[in-house]
């Protein structure tokens, strides 16, 4: 009993020693840049959590130092606008390698004041090369201009020690 109560004691001394500190933060590796075109906006009205406007991704390419491909035409953004203004993206498509591999992608993420959309990004893919990016985290900043999209997208690391 008397090693148990000791080793408790020490954890909480560390752990309360720790609480002052800041962790290290994580770092970011490049995936790639993307660019895609988009069609003709529908806006779908309102619902209960805003005014929702589907628009079509109609094709695009990608290319970073692991992956590189096109984007497919077979995906949409189902953005919605909050009661606050704010449009926040939601989009499910499809990616092609130039290898063949077929990756789908889901984002979501909300517009910043500067304009710019920060993402959360999810990929599947059942291609064996390119698994590594179902089990990521991965963030992208969207940028919009001339009809279409540019997506830049890092992975999340885990912090130096």
């Amino acid at each position: 009993m008397l090693a148990v109560k000791s080793l408790l004691t020490t954890l909480l001394c560390l752990s309360t020693s720790a609480l002052g500190a800041t962790p290290a933060a994580p770092g970011l590796t490049y995936l790639y840049s993307l660019t895609c075109t988009l069609g003709q906006a529908l806006d779908v009205g309102k619902g209960p959590h805003g005014t929702r406007t589907v628009i079509p991704i109609t094709g695009g390419t990608f290319s970073g130092p692991r992956l590189s491909g096109k984007v497919l035409n077979l995906g949409a953004d189902w953005g919605l606008v909050d009661t606050e203004g704010t449009f926040s993206a939601d989009t499910r498509y499809q990616l092609q390698t130039d290898d063949g591999a077929h990756i789908f992608i889901r984002t979501s993420g909300p517009a910043q004041a500067d304009g710019k959309i920060h993402l959360r990004m999810v990929f599947e893919t059942g291609s064996a090369k390119y698994k590594w990016l179902n089990n990521i985290v991965a963030v992208g900043v969207l940028t919009t201009g001339g009809g279409g999209v540019q997506i830049d997208g890092w992975q999340l690391d885990s912090p130096k020690k």
